[in-house]
């Protein structure tokens, strides 16, 4: 009995370290409930399909000026928060095997991007609730400088953000050649609302900015997703106890036998 009580014991031990070390656990991320912004441009701006945040909708409805070049949107939500991000340019286009084109942009807008072509775009996010927010990231699209030293097709991420009352230097490469995520750490603390300026490259009357995707995260970790469920740990060692069980008694057989 003795030899039983230690190999549980031992099994005890075990089940504690499978459980109580270190583990690798995800950032919760913050959703907003709504956000207000400037729509944005297309066709008429002289873009080549049109950029607008046509899935954008307030109480499951979407409203008329959803399809409008630079209306305000306020109440509701649509792409920045929909968790689609943008995994080619603006203008990446292919062609399937029976010779069709295709683009992820389209006269509708409802491709993943808000495309703006003037101003600064500024975007007011509604968390519903007091929230921490830890980081900040913008997906954009930065195709990079051409030849000459400019944005290739007109597009460029933005120079800077504006968050709060900090102004973020994004550090976009030049030499981009699609979609990036400029990430900023801002440590803000109990707040409902942010409002966010995003700074287009110079010469605002002729380049655009891309957008597919905000996301918000507290930097803290999630618990659930770290820590076992207790019927777990119960399970896990009731199996080792078994298995234990079945070698002792098969040693105190053999025990007898000799």
């Amino acid at each position: 009995m003795k030899t039983l009580a230690r190999m549980l014991l031992q099994i005890a031990a075990v089940s504690v370290l499978l459980f109580a070390g270190p583990v690798n656990s995800q950032a919760t991320l913050v959703h907003p409930v709504s956000y207000d912004m400037m729509n944005g441009s297309g066709v008429a701006r002289g873009g080549e399909y049109n950029y607008w945040d046509a899935t954008y909708s307030v109480n499951g409805a979407i409203p008329a000026n959803a399809t409008v070049d630079g209306a305000q949107l306020s109440g509701g939500s649509g792409k920045l928060t929909d968790g689609v991000i943008a995994d080619q340019s603006h203008s990446w286009e292919w062609t399937d095997t029976s010779g069709v084109g295709h683009t992820d942009q389209n006269l509708l807008g409802t491709g993943p991007y808000v495309g703006w072509t003037w101003g600064n775009p500024t975007i007011t996010f509604h968390f519903g609730q007091k929230v921490n927010i830890n980081d900040i990231t913008f997906y954009v699209d930065n195709p990079g400088n051409d030849i000459y030293g400019h944005p290739r097709g007109g597009v460029a991420a933005p120079n800077s953000i504006v968050i709060g009352s900090n102004t973020y230097d994004t550090n976009k490469p030049s030499t981009g050649q699609g979609p990036m995520a400029i990430d900023i750490k801002v440590g803000l603390s109990d707040i409902d609302q942010l409002v966010v300026t995003l700074n287009r490259d110079i010469a605002q009357d002729k380049f655009w900015l891309f957008m597919s995707e905000v996301t918000f995260d507290d930097g803290l970790s999630d618990p659930a997703a770290a820590v076992p469920e207790p019927s777990t740990v119960v399970l896990v060692a009731a199996g080792l106890a078994g298995l234990a069980m079945v070698q002792w008694r098969k040693r105190k057989a053999a025990a007898r036998c000799r």
